[in-house]
Parts: structure tokens; C-alpha cells; sequence
């Protein structure tokens, strides 16, 4: 049992740690999406073995012998931090995506100039922009 759990955490980490590199790097991206099947499959086993270990054994963390439980400890901590190196990876490219995204939404505004203008019954004119159709080509 605890094997088995360190492997896939130690599995999990060793994951993370890659899509962060992935990512860290330009071009890095196209192998994300196989990456991201895996580190699935990888924490639907690791929830998996945790939810059977607590159905038969109610408590089995008590149970382990301190040597096991400083190894997981330790494999529990590197997960936590490569996740967390991760999760600032991901927060910068989702934040660049978000900045690349408006500069091609400002640009497409700018170049079809999709503004309407209204009026109220009183006579009150004003100016209103339109989304700009955008289309991504995810296939590249």
C-alpha cells in the first residue's frame, strides 16, 4: 500500500514538474495537452488508492511505520512544491494569454472600426463599440 502511494505521488510530482518546464519554455506547449491526460489518469489512481486505503483501513496513516510516513512526508512536500512553482507558471501564461487576447481584440476594433451610434428619445447621441468577431485557429 504505501509503495504504491509513494509511486504515484513521486509519479505526480515528476509530471508537474514537467508541464512547468513545458511551459517556462517557448514552444512548450504542444505537448501540454498530453500531459495534462496523464497527470489525470496519475490523480484519479492517486485519489483512488487514498479513498480505498480509508475504506479499509479507517486510520492507515496511524498505522505506518515512521520511516514509511517520513518518505511520504517528504514525497508529500515535494508535491506540494512543485505544485506550487507550477501554479505560478500557469498564473503568468494564463495572465499573457489574457494580455495577447485584448491587444487582438483591441486591434481588430481599431482595424474594422465595429462602433455603432445610438440615440435616446430625448436626442442624446453616444458611441458604442461592438465586439470584433475574432477567430483563433487552435489548430497550429
Amino acid at each position: 500500500m504505501p509503495a504504491e502511494l509513494l509511486d504515484l505521488v513521486q509519479s505526480l510530482t515528476l509530471l508537474i514538474g514537467e508541464e512547468s518546464d513545458l511551459l517556462a519554455r517557448p514552444g512548450g506547449y504542444r505537448r501540454i495537452g498530453e500531459l495534462a491526460t496523464a497527470k489525470g489518469r496519475v490523480v484519479a489512481a492517486l485519489e483512488t488508492r487514498l479513498a480505498r486505503n480509508d475504506r479499509e483501513t479507517p486510520g492507515w496513516q496511524a498505522t505506518l511505520d515512521p520511516d514509511t510516513r517520513a518518505v511520504l512526508a517528504t514525497a508529500s512536500e515535494a508535491l506540494m512544491q512543485a505544485a506550487r512553482a507550477n501554479a505560478v507558471v500557469l498564473e503568468r501564461q494564463i495572465a499573457l494569454s489574457d494580455d495577447l487576447l485584448g491587444a487582438i481584440a483591441q486591434e481588430a476594433q481599431r482595424r474594422t472600426g465595429a462602433t455603432a451610434t445610438a440615440y435616446s428619445a430625448g436626442g442624446l447621441l453616444w458611441n458604442t463599440e461592438q465586439a470584433a468577431p475574432i477567430a483563433i485557429n487552435t489548430s497550429l
